[in-house]
């Protein structure tokens, strides 16, 4: 099949998740090809006048991720996938590529709507817990496997796992000496009000070296400004080497490591993910703040999709808003510091809040458990 007709068969439903927009691909000097997505999407060869993402990719790169033996967004860290223009939209690729590959057409959904969030069974199991008032730090020599899934797994009950990082060579490396991994390697870095516009195509998103983003960490934002920050991109092949799954889990359960580089002052609002998280710091400290899943209806919480998934919330634990939302008063937010080594727990269904405390460099492991909530 030849390059215009897969980039057809690629975005021709990517309308349905409430993507518009041209997508150029540069596959040489002198092969290229556009997409269109509106109500209905097109494909032309031949550079776009107007593209609002251009995509250059070696042809051998782009067939290995349609086949599925190849990721985006490895390609992208590696620098050997490169993006300009809108890239809010181009952050989309990864789901529009997972769609056409499980030949997805699903009724269309705007990406920046709020929908209502629907109930899960973490929230029953953690309403039939003992109302939790702090979160446990446990050491990594006193929590074997048996003793996590029975104490903390079963129960879907947060816990902070300390000194848990030892044999991981980016941590006993120290961050001088761990600089040198970080080159030629590139992230996606949030800018502007990226907090007011939490999990929105609309934030201002850039193409970052890795290494000079690090480099830039020491230098304080403007008063005023929110500092940027590097969240939520894969973990490089070229990092993986140098930490380790945790043991937890068996390893087809993993999905791939995320890892989140930031100065102090970085802010994820209040929010909750729709599989177990263990969130590993490497570098600096980082604060949570945590509410049980059967809270939601007390914490205006909405969804990105009308079957829920990633649900974020207006309450602000921070500045709390008692008149708008009078049942948080009865809400136990647990408030929990990560040191760097430490580990934590994070059960599907939990609310949290993180801010960096100090410079931080953290990876976090999301994990399809199959508990069956």
């Amino acid at each position: 099949m030849d390059l215009q007709s897969i980039l057809s068969k690629l975005f021709a439903n990517a309308h349905a998740v409430g993507i518009e927009g041209v997508f150029q691909f540069v596959f040489a000097q002198d092969l290229a090809f556009w997409s269109e997505v509106r109500d209905t999407s097109r494909t032309g060869a031949g550079r776009h006048s107007a593209p609002d993402v251009t995509i250059e990719v070696a042809e051998r790169d782009f067939l290995g991720i349609m086949g599925g033996t190849a990721n985006v967004e490895e390609l992208f860290a590696s620098a050997r996938l490169k993006i300009t223009g809108n890239m809010g939209l181009a952050t989309l690729l990864p789901q529009i590529i997972s769609n056409a590959r499980r030949g997805a057409a699903a009724a269309k959904v705007s990406m920046n709507q709020r929908y209502p969030t629907p109930a899960r069974l973490s929230e029953r199991v953690s309403i039939a817990q003992p109302v939790q008032r702090e979160v446990v730090r446990i050491a990594h020599t006193d929590m074997p496997v048996a003793r996590f899934k029975t104490e903390y797994l079963q129960h879907g009950t947060p816990v902070v796992i300390s000194d848990a990082l030892q044999d991981w060579p980016l941590f006993t490396m120290g961050r001088e000496a761990s600089l040198e991994h970080f080159a030629e390697l590139q992230g996606i870095t949030r800018h502007g009000d990226y907090v007011k516009k939490t999990f929105s195509t609309d934030r201002d998103f850039r193409s970052t070296s890795m290494a000079a983003f690090i480099a830039s960490l020491d230098t304080p934002a403007k008063p005023g400004d929110t500092p940027a920050y590097m969240g939520n991109n894969i973990v490089p092949e070229k990092l993986l080497k140098l930490i380790n799954y945790p043991q937890y889990f068996s390893r087809d359960k993993f999905i791939a490591p995320r890892i989140w580089i930031g100065p102090k002052g970085t802010l994820t609002p209040l929010h909750r993910d729709d599989t177990d998280n263990l969130f590993a710091q490497v570098w600096g400290q980082k604060s949570f703040i945590l509410a049980a899943p059967h809270h939601r209806p007390a914490l205006g919480t909405w969804s990105t999709s009308p079957k829920g998934g990633l649900d974020g919330c207006d309450f602000n634990p921070d500045a709390p808003d008692y008149q708008r939302f009078p049942a948080a008063r009865d809400v136990p937010f647990l408030r929990v510091v990560l040191q760097a080594g430490d580990l934590l727990f994070l059960p599907e269904g939990w609310f949290h809040q993180v801010e960096s405390v100090s410079t931080s460099l953290s990876v976090n492991f999301w994990v399809n458990s199959g508990r069956g909530w």
